[in-house]
Formats: C-alpha cells, sequence, structure tokens
C-alpha cells in the first residue's frame, strides 16, 4: 500500500537524517529515534496509562462491593453483571475508552513501521559489543527479553495476571528477534525502557490521587 510505504520509508529517512545530521552512529540514531518518537505519543500515551492504572486501584477499592453483589445474587448472573457495570461506571471506571484505543493504535503503527524498515538494513553500524547491527545478537536479545519482562511487571493490573502470560509474549518477541537485525531489538530495547520510566512513574502519582481525591460509598 502507497501509503504505508511512505510510512515505513519516513522511519528510515528520519534514522537516516538523525545519523547524518548529529554526526552518530546508525545505532545511536534508530535510539534517538525511538525516544523522540516516543516523545510525540507521551500525551496518549500517558493520559492512557493513567486511565489503566486508575481503573485497576478503583477496582481493588471496589472488589469488596462486587463481593456483596455476589452474595445478593448469586444464581442471577446476568442482574449481578449488570449491577456490577452500574456499580462501575459510577465510579468512573471504563475498560476501554477511545483514548486508550489510540495509544494502541499508534503503538502499533509505529511499532510494524519501524520492523518493516529495519528488518532490511543493510548498515554496518557498530554499537557497544554489536559487531554490526545488520546481524542478529543474542545478548542483546536476551537484554530485551529482561526489559518485556521489567516493563509488563510494572503495568497497570500486572500484578492480578499470571506470570506465565506475561511470559508469552516476552517468548513469542525473543523468538522472532533471535534471527532478526540488532537494529530491531535496539528499537524494541529502549521503547521498553521509556515504558519502564513511565509506569513506575505513573503508579506513584496516581496511587496519591485515587487515594486523596476518589471517595467510595461502602
Amino acid at each position: 500500500m502507497e501509503v504505508w510505504s511512505l510510512w515505513t520509508g519516513l522511519i528510515a529517512y528520519l534514522i537516516d537524517y538523525l545519523s547524518l545530521y548529529l554526526g552518530v552512529s546508525e545505532a545511536l540514531a534508530i535510539i534517538l529515534f525511538t525516544l523522540l518518537a516516543r516523545l510525540v505519543l507521551m500525551p496518549v500515551s500517558l493520559v492512557s496509562s493513567y486511565r489503566m492504572c486508575r481503573n485497576r486501584l478503583i477496582l481493588q477499592r471496589l472488589q469488596p462491593a462486587v463481593d456483596v453483589l455476589k452474595e445478593q445474587y448469586p444464581d442471577d448472573p446476568a442482574e449481578r453483571s449488570r449491577q456490577t457495570m452500574v456499580l462501575y461506571k459510577k465510579h468512573g471506571v471504563k475498560m476501554l475508552d477511545k483514548t486508550t484505543v489510540l495509544n494502541m493504535a499508534s503503538q502499533a503503527v509505529l511499532g510494524i513501521g519501524v520492523f518493516q524498515a529495519l528488518g532490511n538494513i543493510l548498515s554496518s553500524s557498530r554499537f557497544l559489543w554489536i559487531a554490526n547491527i545488520a546481524k542478529p545478537d543474542i545478548a542483546l536479545t536476551l537484554l530485551v527479553s529482561i526489559a518485556m519482562v521489567a516493563g509488563m511487571l510494572t503495568m497497570p493490573g500486572a500484578t492480578d495476571q499470571s506470570y506465565w502470560l506475561l511470559l508469552i509474549p516476552v517468548a513469542i518477541t525473543a523468538f522472532v528477534l533471535i534471527s532478526m537485525p540488532s537494529a530491531l531489538a535496539l528499537y524494541w530495547a529502549t521503547s521498553n525502557v521509556v515504558s519502564i520510566g513511565q509506569n513506575l512513574a505513573l503508579q506513584g502519582y496516581v496511587s496519591r490521587c485515587v487515594k486523596n481525591d476518589i471517595r467510595y460509598e461502602s
């Protein structure tokens, strides 16, 4: 598709431009591009992550009320679900909103675009111990996997999920990256480091907001 080709071409051009304009290696240019791209998407990403984290904290506080509804409607799951949704709506809980969808879509467009733009990279740029970012690197793939696990564990609601479920996307990503250029792993690692910092900063902030500003009826 012509529009998509323009998008992937723009990504490749911007990375080359950063490398030439700043006089840095292509590997460092990929890291800088990732940081700039995540910065541009930060407003939407922050709002989405804030709402997810806020929802999780509210759901935790509403759990006693949800348990009461289970006792009130033990044989009427439909009414129990309806009353639960009423409770959630009353306290501003939204499982999915426009901002979350926009954030997911923008991250996907960026990630897939970078994947295609760098998938066939011909650069011979070095980075730290990596002799050529056009070739796979096991150590970098391992670091990306660790960063992904850390990023997922700091995500809102991560502790409510099975750790095995969290490891599935990590295993898939590692399987893909192990045979792909290290340039892709550099993008992935940088993006995950940004996500970790963002998640950690939001957790403390949202916890204070919920504690100070939200009141519930028992």
